[in-house]
């Protein structure tokens, strides 16, 4: 027998009874996803968001938290503004995993509305005890109960205030895996403004004792990709208000393809302390290595999905009043890579008739 052509015959069965779920993000200018939900999404299947307009995201949730990203693992577009040419688009592909369960989204721009609590949610294969009307109404009803675990600055595409100073921070300068200067002292009504010029990195909020984790309501600038010799840079600015400048801000690049950056040292802080030093936050990332782990394949039962070459999984910003919208202007879009997990099934089935 055969087994390359058969190999090749399963793989192009699996490959035409797959399906494609096209879903419009900010349809009509609207806070939407069009349609809403979907159903009957099986694994090997595609959804293809494509950004439409304003500047939205596809953030995964949990049907009781809808607003909240679910883990810093979880499926995330990133901000994508539909003003770039082409329009954004991102694709996950289910696995038997995520396929097997309901999966809950929304979008986490907070300017100048809250979109999620605005109703901006979307679902894959819900069920009749979770229904996507009841999700929506959680989101719409977790506005009554909005708060932030962590204080997070005012964020947006580059436009600074006018009331302080604006601090300019070069990512990746010169290809290094740098935030140029690496730590600043600000005030409120300071704008930081992060300018990415090389590869593609992120600029992530973390904690001081856990600096490569997102952390819980952080501001993110989403995966910002320049490309190799380009002469243009994405800009993304966080504004300081007075709860954000009254402690130390930590953060890291997400990047996790080829090495994980923040592993490598690449960090940054704002108004750090004598208690608390850039140093130390920066040699706690760099130990960090010997206790996380990474890789594309998780336990909670995520789609996969991953960004533009060197890149890793994108994270943005969840539900709270004082969450920061993270409006960034970059110069390239996530794309989606084949589901590893169809093709290794794929290849145990073939392996399993040659016995």
């Amino acid at each position: 027998m055969n087994f390359s052509a058969l190999f090749l015959a399963l793989l192009s069965v699996l490959s035409v009874s797959a399906k494609t779920f096209n879903v419009a993000v900010g349809d009509n200018n609207g806070l939407v996803y069009n349609p809403s939900s979907i159903s009957g999404a099986v694994a090997g299947d595609q959804i293809i968001f494509t950004f439409t307009s304003k500047n939205h995201t596809v953030t995964q949730s949990t049907f009781t938290s809808p607003c909240v990203k679910a883990s810093s693992t979880a499926f995330d577009s990133g901000f994508q503004p539909a003003a770039k040419t082409p329009q954004p688009t991102f694709t996950i592909t289910l696995n038997p995993q995520t396929a097997s369960a309901p999966l809950w989204f929304f979008c986490a721009q907070t300017n100048p509305a809250n979109h999620c609590q605005a109703g901006m949610v979307f679902a894959i294969n819900p069920t009749a005890t979770k229904t996507f009307a009841q999700y929506q109404a959680n989101a719409k009803n977790s506005a009554k109960n909005s708060s932030s675990t962590t204080n997070s600055p005012n964020a947006s595409n580059g436009t600074s205030s006018t009331a302080g100073t604006v601090h300019t921070v070069i990512v990746g300068q010169n290809s290094t895996l740098t935030f140029n200067p690496p730590s600043i002292q600000a005030i409120a009504g300071d704008t930081i403004a992060f300018t990415f010029v090389s590869k593609n990195h992120s600029a992530t909020q973390s904690t001081f004792t856990s600096p490569c984790a997102r952390a819980p309501g952080g501001v993110d600038s989403g995966f910002q990709f320049i490309p190799p010799n380009s002469t243009t840079a994405a800009q993304w600015s966080i504004t300081l208000d007075a709860a954000s400048a009254a402690s130390p801000l930590w953060f890291y690049c997400a990047q996790t393809n080829p090495a994980v950056h923040c592993h490598a040292g690449m960090v940054f802080a704002i108004n750090p302390t004598a208690n608390k030093t850039f140093a130390q936050f920066k040699n706690n990332a760099i130990n960090a290595v010997a206790t996380s782990s990474t890789g594309s394949s998780s336990s909670t039962g995520y789609p996969t999905s991953t960004g533009a070459p060197d890149s890793g999984a994108a994270t943005s910003t969840g539900e709270s009043s004082s969450i920061p919208t993270s409006t960034s202007a970059s110069n390239g879009a996530l794309r989606s890579s084949l589901n590893a997990g169809l093709v290794v099934s794929v290849i145990g089935l073939v392996a399993s008739l040659s016995f």
